[in-house]
């Protein structure tokens, strides 16, 4: 078993939240090739059968996982860019990215899903295609190509950057930053 808790307040919640939340846990404590059907509903306390009505398979329960994954993050970056007097431009739009992620490290490692979502899209790679649509990331062959680029799409890449970086640094445990760290980078990067 994988120690699963439900996020604080997810009693409530629908049986197929509950299934996502425990399949995300299982994925942070044991990697996706552990994920098995059997796995998640006797994690989540749901017969096999419970399971098999929300998802006929590993497949279509990682497809899911993602799904909530990513809405979760986009949810909290939207959080994030309301909190701020946010104008909506690309640049406030990285800044709230960046103090998404930098929050997300400060998370007990049972409830880091982010670190599920980038095990499974490494696993799967079909599943990383998912993700950039579901974050609307533009790859290098599906942007459109700008003529010019100005210092404010520069500096909302630097911010992106930076994210991915804390993202993966927390995901491997590079480095013990702090609350306090945090709080200094966002400040020092004017996020």
């Amino acid at each position: 078993m994988s120690g699963f808790t439900p996020k604080a307040g997810s009693a409530g919640a629908s049986r197929r939240q509950h299934l996502l939340e425990a399949a995300a846990a299982l994925v942070i404590s044991k990697g996706t090739a552990r994920l098995t059907l059997d796995a998640v509903s006797e994690a989540a306390h749901v017969s096999k059968g419970g399971l098999l009505y929300y998802f006929d398979s590993k497949a279509s329960l990682l497809e899911a996982l993602v799904d909530d994954l990513t809405e979760q993050l986009q949810a909290q970056v939207s959080r994030e860019a309301q909190s701020c007097a946010n104008r909506g431009g690309s640049l406030e739009q990285a800044r709230a990215y960046l103090r998404a992620v930098a929050q997300m490290g400060e998370l007990p490692p049972c409830q880091q899903y982010a670190k599920a979502l980038t095990a499974i899209c490494t696993t799967d790679p079909d599943l990383v295609q998912r993700v950039q649509q579901r974050l609307n990331i533009r790859t290098r062959n599906g942007a459109a190509r700008k003529t010019t680029v100005d210092a404010d799409d520069l500096e909302a890449l630097h911010l992106r950057l930076v994210a991915d970086g804390l993202w993966l640094a927390d995901l491997f445990g590079c480095y013990a930053i702090d609350a306090e760290q945090r709080g200094k980078l966002l400040e020092r990067l004017g996020a």
